[in-house]
């Protein structure tokens, strides 16, 4: 991602936008500070969210068609790329990648700003937020964004912040769901088996750069499901499985419980409760369910005193179940059912109790959180009839996150959370959170993908794919299975990159050396630092062996520093190296260009044209590299134009152009206006020539520099 280039902004420029830069840190609001004035646009990305802000630091973008990203700051006294010192405050990263981040830099003379742009996958969705302002629970929110689409969409499991930005993308093409951080505090999601002969799923732990650490599957069983899981701090786990019953013929839900050390100490069945089942029978085998999946358990909420609450979807029921003998219940006892056909619990006003419902969990108050979907006579009726609780189902077209409260035998109503215009077929998730608010996965209702409400039940934050206001599009909105709110954390170190000199290296005393460095993060806490010797240059004053250091710092504290060593020789300038020129008898700027093909000498330097200057350059195996440097050896600073040739023999060689890390290709070609150069320094570019094609013939390069009404020119003559 480092190969850059200058980029031109033109009026017809898609998504171009302006932002005040502001360094937030992790887990901080991201709130405004003081006053700054840069700007910055980006040009030709399919989009850019979200919409510009002073008080927003990190981005999204989508490339544009061609796979660049170009970014242009203005307003600002000093910009860097990546750690890039860019006097023109522009670049375009021509080989930006998905999961990159482009950290720019910007400063005003007296204060310092970060930011970070995150390159999408092509496909990844558009995503909008919507908040009050309200304060939310601090953390990411983690994502499975999926389809239901033929052929089917690319896939992303994703965390992302509280303006939809990633701080992780990883896409996939099988369904992979339940993406959150477990009691043990590890990352969890649920894929696919890889198991011979076992069938579902496996439950994928992974570490903190999302690589996979270790799976873990369900003991003596043959299936493991994906709706949820619990692991607990001590290493045991609660596990699902939808299991065939050879007695029954039917599918099973299984909840099972295994210590550390690998014993299976807990296993329920709904076996006995296949009767209570709300799918309609099989018109041809009257009595056995259309459905073998009768009760279909999606939650379970594991209690203190290791009662679990589970959640029937296909029963329309919550259950307490005992998973170890207290208060005269003994393991396995089911202690009440909240809904279904045999209800504990009655309800008032005619509610039919949960329908169809997910993800339930038991609040400190004893009041139980549902996500209660509904359901329609299109994808099957679920809901209990109050009225006829042991009839046929009837339909409920409407989703609601609904906190009963359970006392004696009735069940009642506390509060509901969200809209109350929305209708989730299948899927879906609610969580109370630390702060009270209550944190909604919509799954197919493409109204949202998320929301967090308060404690009243007032929406206060939402996440959306921006398609499904658009009607009839195909392919839909996506969507999630669920929404887990996850610390913010990154687990990644900064890069750093040296580009020379090499460590090692050997200059004379008193000689001008530049460095070249760059640095770059992942993992969404943003760039902070990227700092190297001052001046960017080593410091020659001093005879003897010395060291040179880049350190990086993200947000979130993380550090990594790079050391590499010189020896400056005292005495004279070696021979090779160029005196300076005599001064002029007037302030005036003087190009002078020199080209090195090889370590050993520079050709051109301290000669104008029109004296013969002349390089020869050998590719070997289609390629070669010449470095051009451009000194001023006048007495007055200047910007001078630097010209290079981009493509020779019709096509057949190809030219890139890059200084101080980054690529100047399209600049050079039309005459680069260069940094300013002061007297006695010089600027350098690395030109890196690839042969597209063979023929017979060699070429020849001009180099031109022009300035101060001087012109210098040295030729480089490619030899295969």
């Amino acid at each position: 991602m480092r190969e850059r280039s200058r980029g031109l902004l033109g009026a017809a420029c898609i998504g171009a936008a302006l932002l005040t830069p502001v360094a937030v840190g992790v887990g901080t609001p991201q709130a405004a500070r003081a006053a700054v004035s840069p700007s910055l646009s980006v040009a030709g990305a399919s989009w850019f969210y979200p919409a510009f802000d002073p008080a927003i630091s990190r981005y999204a973008v989508h490339p544009a068609p061609d796979g660049s990203v170009s970014v242009t700051v203005s307003d600002a006294e000093s910009v860097r790329f990546n750690g890039v010192p860019d006097p023109d405050g522009s670049a375009t990263f021509t080989d930006a990648r998905p999961g990159d981040e482009i950290s720019v830099f910007t400063s005003d003379g007296t204060e310092s700003r970060a930011y970070a742009l995150y390159v999408l996958p092509a496909s990844f969705p558009r995503l909008s937020t919507t908040a009050t302002g309200a304060a939310l629970q601090p953390g990411n929110i983690a994502v499975t964004l999926d389809r239901f689409d033929t052929p089917p969409s690319p896939r992303f499991q994703t965390i992302l912040d509280r303006h939809g930005v990633p701080a992780y993308v990883r896409e996939h093409s099988q369904r992979e769901i339940d993406f959150k951080v477990a009691r043990s505090g590890e990352l969890t999601i649920h894929r696919p088996t890889t198991t011979p002969g076992r069938t579902g799923s496996a439950l994928v732990v992974l570490d903190d750069q999302f690589q996979e650490v270790r799976r873990i599957e369900t003991t003596g069983l043959v299936h493991t499901d994906s709706h949820d899981s619990v692991l607990e701090a001590d290493g045991s786990r609660w596990m699902l499985a939808y299991e065939p019953n050879a007695v029954s013929g039917l599918v099973d839900s299984v909840i099972q419980h295994v210590t550390p050390d690998g014993t299976v100490d807990f296993r329920w069945s709904s076996a006995p409760y296949a009767s209570e089942t709300l799918v309609p029978d099989n018109p041809d085998n009257p009595g056995e369910p259309n459905n073998l999946d009768y009760s279909h358990v999606n939650s379970i909420d594991i209690q203190p005193n290791g009662d679990v609450l589970a959640s029937f979807r296909h029963l329309s029921s919550v259950f307490l179940i005992a998973s170890r003998a207290h208060d005269g219940h003994q393991p396995r006892d089911v202690i009440w059912k909240l809904g279904g056909r045999d209800s504990t619990f009655s309800f008032a006003d005619g509610d039919g109790g949960p329908c169809a419902q997910h993800s339930a969990s038991l609040l400190p108050n004893g009041n139980v959180l549902v996500f209660d979907n509904g359901s329609t006579p299109f994808f099957g009726n679920l809901c209990v009839d109050p009225t006829d609780p042991a009839g046929p189902p009837v339909a409920r077209p409407t989703t609601r996150v609904v906190e009963f409260s359970l006392s004696g035998t009735a069940a009642t109503v506390v509060r509901t959370y969200g809209p109350a215009d929305r209708f989730a077929w299948f899927m879906g998730s609610a969580a109370r959170l630390g702060n009270g608010n209550v944190l909604i996965g919509w799954s197919a209702d493409h109204h949202a993908i998320s929301s967090e409400t308060d404690s009243t039940g007032a929406t206060l934050w939402t996440l959306s794919d921006e398609r499904w206001t658009e009607v009839g599009a195909r392919p839909s909105a996506y969507f999630s299975y669920r929404s887990a709110l996850v610390p913010v954390r990154d687990g990644f170190d900064p890069e750093v990159t040296l580009d020379g000199p090499a460590d090692g290296a050997t200059v004379a005393q008193g000689t001008d050396v530049p460095v070249a460095f760059s640095c770059s993060d992942r993992g969404g806490s943003t760039l902070q630092t990227c700092d190297g010797p001052t001046g960017q240059r080593l410091d020659t004053t001093v005879a003897g062996t010395h060291t040179w250091e880049v350190s990086a710092r993200d947000g979130s504290g993380r550090r990594t520093t790079v050391t590499r060593s010189y020896t400056v020789t005292p005495g004279p300038v070696p021979a090779t190296t160029p005196p300076p020129a005599a001064p002029l008898p007037v302030a005036a700027p003087r190009p002078d260009v020199a080209v090195r093909t090889a370590p050993s000498s520079w050709v051109g330097a301290g000669e104008l044209s029109p004296t013969p200057q002349t390089a020869i350059l050998r590719l070997r195996r289609g390629e070669g590299v010449f470095r051009i440097r451009l000194t001023n050896t006048g007495t007055e600073s200047s910007r001078f134009r630097l010209h290079g040739a981009v493509m020779r023999g019709r096509g057949a060689v190809a030219l890139r152009y890059r200084s101080g890390g980054v690529e100047r290709t399209r600049a050079v070609a039309r005459g680069w206006r260069t940094p300013v150069v002061a007297p006695g320094n010089s600027l350098r570019v690395l030109v890196r020539v690839t042969l597209l094609r063979t023929t017979s013939t060699n070429w020849t390069v001009p180099v031109r520099a022009t300035g101060g009404g001087l012109a210098d020119r040295v030729l480089v003559r490619l030899r295969r």
